[in-house]
């Protein structure tokens, strides 16, 4: 896929009282469907593993139903660019097992807490309202992490 035939939505996000390292685990153990409806209670519908590493994720987008196949990659094969310190990445695959979209999040401490972006390169011609959708959800989901990831982390890390 192509710059030309792509379209990318960068999102922002300041996460006080998160720290890298909590990120780093968090997402190596959204583990099942309860956890996974912590990091957005209201949007999220199911969570659970497919084949290997892929996971089929049911949410809603912009108020539909939308059930992604996400699979972890290597972040230096994704084509979107990073300035960060810490990079996780995963390609949202199609019905022919190949990548219809990217997904960065980058991130990096700072004062408080962490400075994270999150880019998510789609295909051209995707309708405005599913970006402006994506782009709501994704501020909410992040803005979820600091009032349940802290303790979580500290529970399960003792």
């Amino acid at each position: 896929m192509s710059k030309s035939e792509t379209v990318d939505l960068v999102v922002d996000h300041e996460l006080r009282g998160v720290t890298p390292e909590m990120l780093d685990w968090w997402w190596g153990h959204i583990n099942n469907t309860e956890r996974y409806k912590l990091w957005h209670p209201k949007d999220h519908k199911s969570f659970k593993r497919e084949v290997g590493a892929i996971h089929l994720a049911t949410e809603d987008i912009g108020g539909t139903p939308t059930t992604l196949r996400i699979r972890p990659e290597d972040p230096s094969s994704v084509p979107i660019r990073t300035s960060y310190s810490h990079v996780v990445a995963s390609s949202t695959l199609g019905p022919d097992g190949k990548p219809m979209s990217w997904i960065v999040h980058e991130y990096e401490a700072m004062q408080h807490g962490t400075r994270m972006r999150s880019t998510f390169r789609l295909p051209a011609g995707i309708p405005r309202w599913f970006i402006e959708g994506l782009r709501k959800h994704c501020q909410e989901e992040m803005a979820n992490l600091p009032k349940f990831l802290p303790e979580l982390y500290e529970k399960e890390n003792k």
